[in-house]
């Protein structure tokens, strides 16, 4: 029976620069400005994002970052915790994301004992989860939500893939909030890029999924590599071995590794074109993100998001993943002739009406 959740909890991973997060906060003030009581709950405390929890939005860290736990450590310090929210808020309901999150949150429920709806939103392809362990975990816990947000189709399509009821699976984009955006675009100067004009960009996290050493590659054969400098920016662990690849490509005057921004807006809107080399993703937001700052794109034809985000390569050119060679002719190609504006994307993403979505699995109306 569809009951109203005045009372909604969000449950991040932490407060840090992922796009997960950024999407969570996003819904908690929409979810706040629709007359909702609302509680976020950061398994790890502090982080960047913290300034961008909205006003009314009530923050709880659930631990606190000098302890510097990682992975399962800071799952069996949150949990308790988590445990004992639960059951001082009482909850309607609960929406959390992120695989691991999702896992401790749907365990944390039936420790806490406390009665509430709850939502688990997966924002990537599940070449991201190799654990045979965890994807039973996945198949035996996902089962106990009242739903389950899929970001893309490829997404859904994955989790059925474990044996989840499709019934109970709902495609929910990941919202776009374009004022706020452009907003932030007119701050956030980073000098040592506006040195390095013209310039195409790429934002991500330097892990293995993102195969920027693909990007490198590309750019170094590309025939912008000339007239347009390559900007990168992130952080993560394969910074060093991609200074290396740099060097080796000859590359070290024209490549600028920014690390991590907590504004890369300004970056991302004066750049000439965004190119993500992913080898795969979920939604991937900085797609929607370049679309709505009129920034053309060149990406990757992985596994999950892109095709469906630029509707077969009508908004942006898509090439096979890991084809360095291919990728090149692309980035020159939508230089020369930029795919058609992603508007019809951006409206598709607004984010009222991703809020309302997600507003009516969190009151218990499940149809799609």
């Amino acid at each position: 029976m569809a009951t109203r959740a005045d009372r909604i909890l969000l449950v991040l991973p932490s407060l840090e620069r992922g796009g997960g997060e950024r999407v969570l906060l996003q819904l908690a003030g929409a979810f706040q400005a629709a007359g909702r009581e609302v509680h976020v709950a950061a398994l790890l405390g502090g982080g960047p994002l913290r300034s961008a929890v909205p006003g009314s939005v009530k923050l709880h860290e659930l631990v606190d970052v000098s302890e510097a736990p990682k992975s399962l450590a800071l799952a069996r310090k949150a949990f308790p915790r988590l445990a004992s929210l639960i059951r001082v808020i009482k909850p309607q309901a609960v929406l959390s994301t992120m695989t691991g999150t999702n896992l401790l949150v749907a365990l944390t429920l039936m420790r806490a004992r406390v009665r509430a709806r709850l939502i688990l939103r997966e924002a990537s392809s599940l070449a991201n989860t190799r654990s045979s362990m965890k994807r039973q975990a996945m198949r035996w816990l996902y089962r106990r939500a009242y739903g389950v947000v899929a970001v893309s189709a490829g997404v859904a399509q994955d989790l059925r893939g474990i044996g989840l009821a499709s019934e109970r699976i709902h495609i929910i984009r990941n919202p776009v909030d374009v004022e706020r955006l452009r907003h932030l675009a007119k701050t956030g100067l980073v000098p040592a890029v506006q040195r390095r004009t013209p310039y195409i960009v790429s934002l991500g996290r330097l892990t293995e999924a993102k195969d920027f050493p693909t990007l490198l590659r590309a750019y170094a054969l590309s025939a912008l590599m000339e007239s347009h400098c390559l900007v990168i920016v992130g952080a993560g662990e394969q910074r060093l071995s991609l200074e290396a690849l740099i060097d080796d490509l000859g590359l070290g005057d024209r490549v600028l590794l920014t690390g991590a921004l907590d504004n890369p807006y300004r970056v991302l809107a004066e750049a000439k074109l965004h190119v993500l080399s992913s080898r795969w993703e979920g939604c991937p937001n900085v797609l929607l993100e370049a679309l709505a700052l009129g920034v053309p794109v060149v990406c990757t034809d992985c596994a999950h998001g892109p095709r469906e985000i630029l509707d077969g390569g009508r908004y942006g050119r898509l090439v096979p993943v890991g084809d360095a060679g291919a990728l090149a002719g692309a980035m020159d190609a939508e230089l020369e002739r930029p795919s058609s504006p992603g508007d019809a994307v951006i409206a598709a993403h607004s984010s009222p009406m991703i809020a309302s979505r997600y507003l009516d699995l969190l009151d218990g109306k499940l149809e799609d």
